[in-house]
């Protein structure tokens, strides 16, 4: 049997975290291994504990999420950072990429979604929810230039017209199963789908993907 995935839950809304951890509870496949309520308890946490994701708020009032994911990120060994948000904060979606972190979800999410966010970020798969997949491809429409615009209509001309139909999806945040049912497949063909765009298009993650689709205007 397979272990389950060890999640560390960073949050100092003690609510909130026991919130957190009893909708990650509910799953089999799913273990948190702690909790701690503030940014500057990460590191030793990660020794002590040893996560695979450490899901982790924003907004703390010593040290906050994203300034614990640029620290952090790079150390070895290093678990996957997802971080977590009550607030729409303009920019915080990009701080948080740009410093690390592999996705970023909200904690009014439906608990399926966040249960589902975890095992994507744990298979660093780059989960982000719908409203942090409107800030990541509003600014991407924003730096859109001409250049960018004809590379990224160039690597949609790659795609077939049905990995054009996965890649729009990406856009809106939608998980791989809410894309399945959407488009009348599996789980594991929208994952097979969006590792062949990917590659084609030499992404990383899921925020690539989005990114791309909105730079080439066609989302």
């Amino acid at each position: 049997m397979t272990a389950p995935t060890r999640i560390l839950v960073v949050d100092d809304d003690a609510l909130a975290a026991a919130g957190v951890a009893a909708v990650l509870g509910t799953a089999e496949d799913l273990a948190v291994v702690g909790t701690r309520s503030d940014g500057d308890q990460v590191e030793d946490a990660i020794h002590e504990l040893h996560p695979d994701v450490v899901l982790c708020d924003v907004r703390m009032p010593r040290v906050d999420g994203i300034s614990v994911v640029r620290r952090l990120v790079g150390m070895p060994g290093a678990p996957r950072f997802l971080m977590m948000t009550a607030f729409d904060d303009d920019g915080v979606v990009l701080q948080a990429i740009d410093a690390g972190a592999i996705g970023f979800i909200h904690k009014d999410e439906d608990p399926h979604r966040i249960l589902d966010a975890v095992r994507a970020a744990a298979l660093g798969e780059a989960p982000f929810s719908p409203r942090a997949a409107v800030e990541i491809t509003g600014w991407a429409r924003s730096e859109r230039t001409s250049a960018r615009r004809l590379d990224a209509l160039a690597k949609m001309e790659r795609l077939t017209v049905r990995e054009r139909e996965f890649a729009l999806a990406v856009m809106t945040g939608a998980s791989d199963a809410e894309i399945a049912a959407q488009m009348f497949v599996s789980e594991t063909t929208v994952k097979s789908a969006l590792a062949a765009i990917r590659t084609k298009w030499d992404a990383r993650n899921r925020t690539d993907l989005a990114v791309i689709v909105a730079h080439s205007g066609l989302g």
